[in-house]
């Protein structure tokens, strides 16, 4: 069918777009800074190669893609050959384009589209020329103006780095204090010029969504827009589990917005939906986007379209799509409830009130000892009807979700999740700025190593492991193995020592009990770092 060369392997999208291709017959080359990515592992990786850094050696890396892709032309000149940035690099290819016109199809839009809508304060005057609603946003180039508007704000705001990407760069300021210390931080961390100074950007309450969309020169070929039920950090994280949606104002803004620019490739545009409904454009991307998967899954088929619109052929019918399936991302799915119900205040009522009993037994006099509130505090919180019906409330949605990376046609990529855990180990956080390898301000306050959490753990860590284990019982017993809850919490221990089931089953023997054994221990293990995970966010958050 033809050959296509992939970047930035590591991402979960760029996986998607890897088995799409390779599922239609294309030939997929998987490229990667990194010398572990989770689309090296995919059946549908034709072959693979580690490149020079993206962000450090732009112009090495420029230089070696050229070189690459002269490699890996086919021989047959007829056959189709197409080159599908997947992240930031997408910028470089567009800027170096004339490098690669008579070697390979690059199916982007101009550069001077993407400077346009890249930069925050560009997309604002665009969109309010277009009439295109977005949130109130004010552009400083000096931190006195900054200081004389603030009297005139209302709280809160977002602070925004107008070229920041993946929730790197954003910052939502609760106070006056606040905002003048971030933006502070912003101009010395990123160093700024005045004119790159961050935005100011008011605050609408409502919900984010994502629209996605493929134009071909100025023509619609495919829209689809999805919601991220939940994300992980809570609020500006990325997103990890998701549901398509119709949201027609938003769509009619982003075919105004992309037909006036004569947009081709694709393109990715966040909104946000106020309480009052109004659909408020906050970002535009010029590349493929992290919620690819649910597009897929849903119909809209963007790498394989993308490849026949590359391939020359003109697509005349959209594609159907379906509003009943839900995907969420590899760990940080899990991640994501969990946090969730870190930050509930039903569950922490209880265990509030237990923190206050044991208060104020400590502080009772010896004659005066009164267990019998602790032991009710302890008894509601731990209720087992009642969790149930909880833990059942929250874990709902995850239930017929399909993964990112666990499929039964491609299993091997699941290790490519020993990616981002590598990658918190080295740096002593998870974080999406890392994740995606983008740029990164050094926090001042001291700031425990998520190294130093998993060695000397706190009661805290230890407790929530616990918890993690029973309600991991609990749900097994209950019968919810087949869903994506119960694989994600058996999963490690079950691609190692098979299943639980057959554990049981061959527990009569001295390496059944053994393997038993092992698979409650690795079990544990994984849901220690999960926790350590869990806790150490809240803290920094």
């Amino acid at each position: 069918m033809g050959r296509v060369i992939v970047t930035h392997s590591r991402g979960w999208h760029a996986l998607a777009m890897v088995r799409s291709l390779g599922r239609q017959g294309v030939e997929v080359f998987c490229g990667e800074e990194a010398p572990f990515a989770p689309c090296f592992f995919s059946k549908y990786c034709a072959g693979s190669f580690q490149h020079p850094s993206v962000t450090s050696d732009p112009d090495g890396f420029i230089e070696f893609m050229v070189e690459k892709v002269r490699e890996l032309k086919p021989e047959d000149p007829e056959e189709p050959y197409v080159l599908m940035p997947v992240h930031k690099e997408t910028w470089l290819f567009s800027q170096h384009r004339e490098r690669f016109e008579d070697l390979v199809t690059v199916p982007l839009t101009s550069f001077e589209n993407m400077k346009r809508t890249h930069d925050k304060g560009k997309l604002a005057l665009l969109a309010e020329e277009l009439g295109i609603t977005i949130p109130p946003t004010r552009q400083f180039h000096d931190q006195a103006d900054l200081y004389r508007a603030i009297p005139e704000m209302e709280f809160p705001v977002f602070l925004k780095v107008r070229e920041g990407a993946a929730g790197v760069g954003l910052k939502k300021c609760d106070s006056a204090e606040e905002l003048t210390a971030s933006f502070k931080q912003f101009v010395d961390g990123f160093d700024l010029q005045p004119e790159e100074f961050p935005l100011v950007q008011a605050f609408v309450p409502g919900e984010d969504y994502c629209v996605s969309a493929l134009f071909d020169r100025g023509r619609r070929v495919a829209m689809m827009t999805y919601h991220n039920v939940r994300a992980f950090p809570r609020g500006t994280g990325a997103g990890a589990l998701r549901e398509t949606v119709a949201l027609p104002e938003a769509e009619a803004s982003a075919q105004r917005l992309l037909e006036h620019l004569g947009w081709h490739g694709m393109a990715q545009l966040d909104y946000r939906v106020g309480d009052d409904g109004t659909a408020y454009l906050i970002e535009l991307n010029p590349r493929f986007f992290g919620g690819l998967p649910q597009a897929i899954a849903s119909g809209a088929d963007y790498p394989w379209l993308l490849f026949r619109m590359a391939c020359g052929e003109m697509i005349e019918r959209e594609p159907e799509l379906d509003y009943d399936v839900r995907t969420e991302a590899p760990m940080l799915g899990l991640l994501a409830t969990l946090d969730e119900i870190a930050h509930d205040e039903r569950a922490m009522g209880r265990l509030q009130r237990v923190s206050e009993e044991l208060g104020s037994l400590g502080r009772s006099n010896v004659e005066d000892v009164r267990l019998k509130p602790l032991w009710e505090a302890i008894r509601d919180a731990s209720n087992p009807s009642d969790i149930k019906a909880y833990l059942g409330e929250m874990f709902e949605k995850h239930r017929d979700t399909i993964n990112d990376v666990l499929q039964s046609d491609d299993p091997r990529p699941a290790m490519g999740v020993l990616f981002p855990i590598a990658l918190m180990l080295k740096h002593g956080k998870l974080s999406v700025g890392v994740l995606t390898a983008e740029a990164e301000i050094d926090e001042e306050r001291p700031r425990r190593s998520f190294r130093s959490q998993l060695l000397r753990p706190r009661w805290k860590t230890v407790v929530v492991t616990i918890l993690l284990f029973v309600v991991c019982v609990l749900l097994v017993n209950a019968g919810m193995t087949g869903d994506n809850l119960g694989r994600w919490l058996l999963w490690p221990s079950e691609s190692v020592f098979g299943s639980r089931e057959a554990l049981h089953e061959a527990a009569g023997t001295v390496k059944g009990a053994m393997n038993l054994v092992g698979f409650y221990v690795m079990n544990v293990a994984f849901l220690y770092v999960f926790s350590a995970v869990v806790l150490r966010q809240r803290s920094a958050g």
